[in-house]
């Protein structure tokens, strides 16, 4: 992992003097967050995925990453899905395989907001009355899934006191 660390700290580093500003470490520790991190992104999610070490991330390895079949059973329908998802959305060029672009083209779309997905989430399972707006109650009804959200800090959000409560 240091080797990995590494690269990633120098690529954060933007004045290269090895020394971290609250910026480069927060880039450091959410490259996904950063434009100029998203290279580093793309290549650790490939040599995660990349088993068989050629550059690409073909069908199988894209499925291994979340399924071993380890039973030698039949797939569950949901890696069925799956298996339609990387030949129909993530294979883009249509060669059996993801390269660099396709990566990213995945793991960090352009027109996706995580914390606007993250914040409908949240609505979505805690509204009870479905009027858009959650009350006190309904947040502490489901505290279980605004402690476990990075939209609310993991939780810590929850402990200072907001107005808008």
């Amino acid at each position: 992992m240091l080797p990995r660390d590494e690269r990633r700290f120098k690529a954060a580093d933007l004045d290269g003097d090895l020394a971290a500003t609250r910026e480069e470490f927060t880039a450091f520790l959410h490259p996904e967050e950063f434009e100029h991190m998203k290279n580093i992104v793309v290549l650790e999610t490939l040599e995660d995925i990349d088993k068989n070490e050629d550059g690409f991330v073909d069908q199988d390895e894209y499925i291994a990453d979340m399924f071993a079949n380890e039973e030698g059973g039949p797939e569950p329908d949901w890696v069925i899905t799956e298996r339609e998802q990387f030949a129909d959305f993530r294979d883009l060029n249509k060669d059996g395989k993801m390269d660099k672009d396709e990566i990213q083209h995945w793991i960090l779309p352009q027109d996706y907001d995580h914390a606007l997905a993250e914040a409908r989430h949240l609505v979505y399972e805690s509204d009870v009355d479905k009027d858009q707006k959650l009350t006190k109650e309904e947040i502490l009804d489901n505290w279980n899934m605004f402690v476990g959200s990075q939209a609310t800090n993991y939780g810590e959000d929850l402990t200072r006191n907001h107005d808008e409560l």
